[in-house]
């Protein structure tokens, strides 16, 4: 199925994201949903909350684009979800990893002009205790690291994880993860457990590598014992998805996670700080619909 027909449209902004990346560039963005022959009604949210109650409000099958980072995005999948809109995902972050493994352009604007080349396929959601998101759930080493890393004060672009990694070494322990796959429960003492949708994140680590979002599954990827040049090995040959292949990292797939941890651990998903552990991750099929290139590699 193609685009909505042209006609009345939101464009949901993050102006801060990006290091005001959705600011600079939202009215080029307007500019050219209008020269495609839709009028946008353009709001820069305050915040995520935001995000999710004005997409809730579009018309089923409108289209709302939303230009900010991967949290927000993930807000304004909510809020469409729930609306039936037509999503269309916008390049405003700094990681933009759910833009990056989709295969849509980073600049928005290029996006919106090809318009016509994408396609609207059935899109899954994960939930964190009912909270949907659309990239990865991680709790442990790494969801620290993406904790220093959006605290960044200087403008790294995606190396900004890299930064929150070095600083979240110098404080991690191994802690034991309990885990429970569809009623298949056990234990990973290590370093990260990352339940993947979309499947990427941290500026692009293919965490879970052989994600895909219309086969009804989450992908969970979990490192074990490993020192520090071990870990360090794990997110550089994650870029290219090859982690998996070492025994001390563990793959499966499931419908309903259940995830502890031996200390006080925060969730995160789409790199947004959403509780505490104990948490259910489920996932929501054909959750809503979204804009994509035909050739996407995140389809079945």
């Amino acid at each position: 199925m193609k685009a909505p027909a042209p006609g009345p449209a939101l464009l949901l902004v993050n102006p801060t994201s990006g290091r005001g990346r959705g600011r600079r560039l939202w009215e080029q963005t307007a500019a050219a949903l209008h020269a495609a022959g839709y009028t946008p009604t353009v709001h820069l949210t305050e915040n995520l909350t935001e995000a999710t109650q004005r997409a809730r409000t579009a018309a089923p099958g409108s289209l709302i684009a939303a230009l900010g980072g991967d949290g927000f995005l993930g807000a304004t999948a909510a809020g469409a979800k729930e609306s039936g809109a037509v999503l269309l995902p916008l390049a405003g972050g700094r990681g933009n990893d759910t833009i990056r493994r989709i295969a849509l352009n980073l600049d928005p604007v290029r996006t919106v002009r090809d318009l016509s080349e994408l396609v609207v396929r059935d899109m899954e959601l994960g939930l964190v205790n009912g909270r949907p998101y659309l990239g990865v759930a991680n709790v442990g080493f790494d969801a620290l690291a993406n904790d220093y890393g959006n605290s960044a004060r200087i403008n790294l672009g995606p190396f900004v994880y890299l930064y929150g990694g070095l600083r979240a070494f110098a404080e991690w322990r191994n802690v034991t993860f309990t885990l429970e796959v569809d009623g298949v429960r056990s234990s990973v003492p290590g370093w990260f457990v990352a339940v993947g949708n979309v499947g990427q994140y941290g500026g692009g680590l293919r965490i879970c590598p052989q994600a895909r979002i219309d086969d009804g599954l989450l992908d969970i990827v979990a490192l074990g014992r490993a020192g520090i040049v071990g870990v360090a090995m794990t997110f550089l040959r994650s870029y290219r998805g090859n982690h998996v292949r070492q025994e001390n990292v563990s793959f499966t797939r499931g419908r309903v996670i259940t995830l502890n941890a031996s200390k006080p651990l925060d969730i995160f998903a789409d790199g947004e700080n959403v509780g505490r552990l104990p948490a259910t991750i489920t996932i929501l099929p054909a959750a809503l619909q979204v804009l994509v290139p035909k050739n996407s590699p995140v389809f079945c």
